[in-house]
């Protein structure tokens, strides 16, 4: 949580922005909950690509640059302690320290394929661009009867029908009749009386015969919901068996990327990212693939990742476009933390700040330990929530 400088009364106004060099991630809110959401705003500048890191040197520096901006002659009064007061104080806050890994992403539909016909005859109805095709729904039609869409990831290549061989197609074509309400038969590798009785009721209620056969390329399987991208035939053209008919992706938008290799172990697949779109704003995603280790364009190691948006209704009906997948690591947690800007370098090392409280400042030395979103774990003689600690006019 980022909190507003405020100008200790009676010394000049100061900005209170963090220098952009040091801001690597962000940090959550007290409570440790990260604000995840819709709507929020991606800090670390939209559109950036690449890999923003934590370097220590570079938070010692930016501490030790701060302690060279305190006791600036005529910007102070001195209370009664003599330690004179600093410009401007922000708050000691609670929670987790998070950094934050940028990679570029696209996002896009997945799952291209082409659909082929199995029937021979003549097609009379094929359905639109951009259309998405449901399971149990018609996917085109030859002689005025419906090819179906149905779910699996084995394709279609055999007759259904009484007596044939066990096996994994009998079963998906089983999950597919019972999810369509097609019950009153175990679910399992056997094509059973019971199983041709719910095939039957199918086919009347699709206007096909109701043989309890079902010929190869009535149905077509494919892992999920169809999104047509074009027809590679029109209404009347003679359907030839083993002809393309349709060309069409899966209806849910994903994420590719590629991960810095050093960020790899924040990419497992099922970890929870973010995705900040065009708009600045971001919503949820989860790791849905990993690949193998490759080299891109500019020769560095990289790892391919895909994410699966967790509500693929915040993109709305955006196509394609380039968003910057944001990975978390999660540097300390439930800890005490304070901006580097507030840390002065000790002349025996280490660092100390100063707690300003009722107008009258005291310099404590404290520990620290994590650094992330511009901010210093820090543990110490009165560090506290909210406690305010002096920072310089930067």
């Amino acid at each position: 949580m980022r909190e507003v400088v405020e100008p200790v009364e009676g010394a000049e106004e100061h900005g209170a922005g963090d220098d952009p060099a040091v801001t690597v991630g962000r940090t959550p809110g007290a409570d440790g909950s990260g604000g995840r959401g819709r709507g929020r705003r991606g800090g670390g500048g939209r559109g950036r690509r690449g890999l923003l890191v934590a370097v220590a040197v570079a938070v010692v520096a930016a501490a030790v640059g701060a302690g060279l901006l305190y006791g600036r002659p005529g910007t102070e009064r001195e209370p009664a302690s003599g330690e004179p007061l600093p410009p401007a104080t922000e708050k000691a806050v609670r929670g987790d320290l998070v950094s934050e890994v940028r990679s570029f992403g696209t996002l896009q539909f997945s799952g291209d394929r082409r659909v082929t016909n199995r029937i021979a005859g003549t097609f009379t109805w094929l359905p639109a661009a951009s259309s998405v095709v449901e399971r149990g729904e018609r996917l085109y039609a030859v002689d005025d009867r419906p090819v179906v869409l149905m779910r699996g990831d084995l394709p279609a290549w055999r007759e259904f029908r009484a007596g044939m061989k066990d096996g994994k197609d009998v079963r998906m074509l089983e999950e597919n009749l019972a999810a369509l309400g097609y019950t009153d038969f175990t679910v399992d590798e056997e094509f059973s009386r019971k199983t041709e009785a719910a095939l039957k009721r199918w086919q009347k209620n699709n206007g096909l015969p109701q043989s309890g056969k079902l010929e190869l390329g009535r149905v077509v399987f494919a892992p999920g919901d169809l999104r047509i991208k074009k027809s590679a035939v029109r209404p009347g053209d003679a359907a030839v068996p083993g002809g393309e008919v349709l060309r069409a992706g899966g209806s849910r938008q994903r994420v590719s990327t590629q991960v810095p290799l050093e960020a790899q172990e924040l990419a497992l697949e099922g970890a929870s990212v973010e995705i900040e779109l065009p708009d600045g704003d971001r919503t949820d995603g989860t790791v849905a693939s990993v690949g193998q280790q490759r080299l891109n364009e500019q020769g560095k190691k990289v790892v391919p990742v895909t994410v699966r948006l967790d509500s693929p209704g915040d993109v709305g009906k955006l196509p394609s476009a380039d968003v910057t997948v944001v990975l978390r690591k999660v540097e300390a947690k439930n800890v005490y933390s304070v901006p580097v800007t507030a840390l002065l370098p000790l002349p025996d090392g280490g660092f100390a700040v100063q707690i300003v409280e009722g107008g009258q400042v005291r310099r404590v030395k404290v520990r620290t330990g994590a650094f992330a979103d511009g901010r210093a774990e820090v543990s110490g003689p009165g560090i506290t929530e909210g406690v305010r600690v002096g920072v310089p006019r930067l």
